[in-house]
């Protein structure tokens, strides 16, 4: 069984060695010397508190669940956010990782090249010193301490963690040669180094770019929580040891970081600033300040800032060969990678649990880094992928407290507000990095959260979303009941109800429901009712939402689930009906009109009738207009179900047909309608028949049969009695009706108001 490691050694010992780096002692003395000291620490708590508000979130993460996986923050993510979208963060956590150890090693050959080039003189590349033999002389140096720490690494997280306890001895000497530095009585080429006053403030204008260019230089010190957040699956109590761990090294190294800068106000500007490259400075290393060059012992502070840049940049890329491998691991453990990198889990023996096929991949993406050239490009890219990495994990927490998920219970007491300013802060500095590259990772992200979501989690998005959805849908329905839904404002929301026997009788209803409400609309009640027992049920898509209901009395089903049916306040306005001659229709069209519902009847194609004889042509839908009550709503479905056919080819083409009536003027009719339809906006044409005394039904076959669908009003008068209702023809329910069985599927239509078609 693999040792399991605490906070000190598991958590804090790696988060504190990766922050306390190169910044600290290379590039914060310049930072220093050209912002003072108040605009420095203000660059200080900002970046702090980009880490802090990320702690916070991965507190409230880690406490609330009860086993923490390996993978540390893409674990994390994962229990939140699900499969799919913990995956698209784990890859780019991974690579973020895999390539910092390819930095580290260069950050760590960097400062060692003046010393070991001239002990290698007999190599006749180190006898040149063009700027592209020295690159190449780095990239050696870097590829050989790269073989170095991938050894210590494949010995074991035990004797790699073992040799970073002794790496934090040297780097609090390190720092202590800081503190005591003012003590000493230090001078650089005549001048003294300490001047015995502070530089609180810039030594030129400070500007918002150049503060934020600053910022940017310095961020990358506190990016180092992901090295102990990475070992959770090798730590003994996870959830303890990454909050306790976590807060306590970012606490701890912002003060450092804080009384270092203090110090560094203290140094003579002349002697540290030599010069600007791009608004950046540069100048004399803090080794060369503290008397490196000098004999012993006044080379002994400058020895140990030495040794503090080595053991820190080793540490830290020990950290990471540590923590990218266990990345990869779990993400090949939940089938998250392709099936031919799942090799990446396993250890070279069957009884080992050290990821080292994931070291030996993981030293080859460092080996490449090192090696690739545009050193500059690459380090902007992971230093996002570390940002976005870390918003995710803020937003994730923010979920968690905004859904309000019964089953979120850390014991860690944070806030969303804090989590909610992590994830802001992390994309705002993201973009103060490089927008442009930024959006390109977030755009990848997505690419692979698709694949992963398409390929690994069958199309199913897990985690905290359903509850965010449910929260979002909860507060808005709540509110709904508070605003008015004018005509301008009107949607279809159906409840759907169909009756029959037969093995798929649903998959024409079905059709016709999606087509209604796919554009704005919604399905608050979609109910198949049958005599018996449902031996063939809908499955997949067709079954979504449908609840399935055994009743003898088809009827008096459909009342009650006319009447009962209501979503939290969102009153369904429309009921979808298809017709059947065991249910009293007209009892049904009865109640529905008494509640104040819009009735759609869907006469589907009979299938006594032989299926040739509907000549349809394309895709035409045939509206028979009789006024603007029922007509302006026929066109408004109309459009709304074409609205809602994604591919424009299978649209409707509409047309619109009006009848006049005797004496009525012809050409005033059509005047009228063209009119009203240039003002809706909807196209159809528009086709007026003269007046004819044959049958309803005989004309609507003459101009309809090959229409793929018409609708019309449901057959019906108006009876004045204290207030105007609607009767229902019982006669064309009864008999009438069977006179359309030849005609193409008919939605015969009830409208309970006029809905407007213009804006005024």
């Amino acid at each position: 069984m693999a040792k399991k490691f605490g906070t000190f050694r598991g958590v804090f010992v790696p988060s504190t060695e990766a922050i306390l780096g190169t910044v600290l002692f290379l590039l914060l003395p310049l930072l220093t010397a050209d912002l003072g000291f108040f605009p420095m620490v203000l660059i200080i708590l900002l970046a702090h508190s980009v880490t802090i508000s990320t702690a916070f979130s991965l507190a409230d993460c880690a406490t609330n669940l009860n086993r923490i996986e390996g993978g540390g923050m893409y674990a994390l993510s994962k229990k939140s956010l699900g499969k799919a979208m913990g995956g698209s963060i784990g890859i780019p956590l991974y690579l973020a990782q895999a390539a910092s150890v390819g930095f580290y090693c260069i950050g760590f050959a960097e400062p060692l090249h003046p010393i070991i080039a001239p002990w290698l003189d007999f190599i006749p590349l180190f006898l040149l010193d063009s700027p592209e033999a020295l690159l190449v002389q780095k990239q050696l140096l870097a590829s050989v301490f790269l073989l170095v720490f991938f050894l210590v690494v494949m010995a074991g997280a035990d004797f790699t963690l073992k040799i970073q306890s002794a790496i934090l001895v040297v780097l609090i000497l390190s720092v202590c040669s800081i503190f005591f530095s003012p003590l000493l009585g230090l001078e650089y080429g005549g001048t003294p180094l300490f001047t015995g006053h502070r530089a609180f403030f810039s030594s030129r204008p400070l500007t918002m770019g150049i503060f934020f260019l600053s910022f940017t230089q310095f961020f990358p010190a506190v990016t180092g929580i992901s090295t102990g957040i990475g070992m959770s699956g090798d730590l003994k109590t996870p959830g303890k040891s990454i909050v306790r761990g976590t807060f306590l090294a970012i606490l701890i190294t912002m003060a450092v970081y804080v009384v270092v800068t203090y110090i560094f106000a203290g140094m003579d500007r002349s002697v540290l600033i030599q010069g600007y490259n791009e608004g950046i400075p540069y100048g004399v290393l803090l080794t060369d300040l503290l008397g490196l060059g000098k004999a012993f012992p006044a080379n002994i502070p400058g020895l140990l800032i030495l040794l503090g840049v080595l053991f820190a940049t080793s540490s830290s890329a020990l950290s990471v060969f540590m923590t990218g491998p266990r990345t990869v691991q779990f993400l090949a453990r939940d089938n998250i990678l392709p099936d031919f990198l799942n090799f990446l889990e396993r250890d070279f023996t069957k009884e080992g649990e050290e990821p080292r096929f994931a070291v030996v991949v993981t030293f080859f993406v460092g080996l490449g880094v090192i090696w690739m050239g545009s050193i500059n490009l690459a380090a902007t890219v992971v230093g996002i992928l570390f940002l976005v990495v870390y918003g995710w994990v803020n937003l994730a927490a923010f979920l968690e407290r905004f859904s309000r998920n019964p089953s979120f219970r850390p014991t860690f007491k944070g806030h969303w507000a804090v989590s909610l300013f992590g994830f802001l802060a992390c994309f705002a500095t993201v973009c103060l990095f490089n927008w442009q590259v930024g959006i390109l990772i977030t755009l990848s992200q997505y690419l692979m959260f698709r694949l992963i979501l398409k390929h690994k989690s069958a199309g199913k998005l897990e985690g905290v979303w359903w509850g965010v959805l449910f929260t979002l849908i909860r507060g808005s329905l709540r509110r709904i009941r508070t605003i008015v839904q004018g005509t301008r404002n009107w949607r279809p929301v159906l409840q759907t109800v169909c009756y029959g026997t037969e093995e798929a009788w649903w998959k024409d209803m079905d059709e016709i429901v999606r087509s209604i409400s796919s554009y704005q609309g919604l399905v608050s009640t979609n109910c198949l009712i049958s005599p018996k027992k449902f031996d063939v049920v809908p499955s997949g898509e067709e079954s979504k939402g449908m609840s399935l209901i055994e009743t003898a009395h088809p009827t008096e089903a459909i009342l009650t689930i006319i009447q009962a049916a209501e979503m939290s306040g969102l009153e369904a306005n429309t009921v979808l009906l298809e017709y059947n001659e065991k249910v009293d229709s007209v009892k049904i069209l009865n109640g529905a009109t008494e509640r104040n519902k819009n009735i759609l009847l869907y006469k589907g194609l009979d299938s006594t009738v032989d299926s040739r004889m509907v000549r349809a042509k394309g895709k035409r839908l045939d509206i028979w207009w009789r006024g603007e009550r029922n007509g302006n709503f026929m066109a408004l479905l109309a459009y709304i179900i074409n609205e809602g056919i994604k591919l424009k080819e299978e649209r409707y083409d509409i047309r619109i047909l009006r009848m006049v009536g005797s004496g009525e003027d012809t050409e005033k009719a059509e005047r009228e309608l063209n009119d009203l339809f240039v003002r809706a906006r909807i196209n159809g044409e528009i086709k007026i028949l003269p007046f004819r005394e044959e049958p309803f039904t005989d004309i609507l076959s003459d101009e309809s049969s090959d229409a793929s669908l018409i609708m019309m009003g449901i057959p019906g008068n108006y009876v004045e009695n204290n207030k105007s209702i609607f009767r229902f023809n019982e006669y064309f329910f009864s008999k009438e009706i069977g006179r359309y069985r030849q005609l193409p599927p008919i939605l015969f239509i009830r409208s309970i108001r006029a809905i407007s078609l213009t804006e005024d």
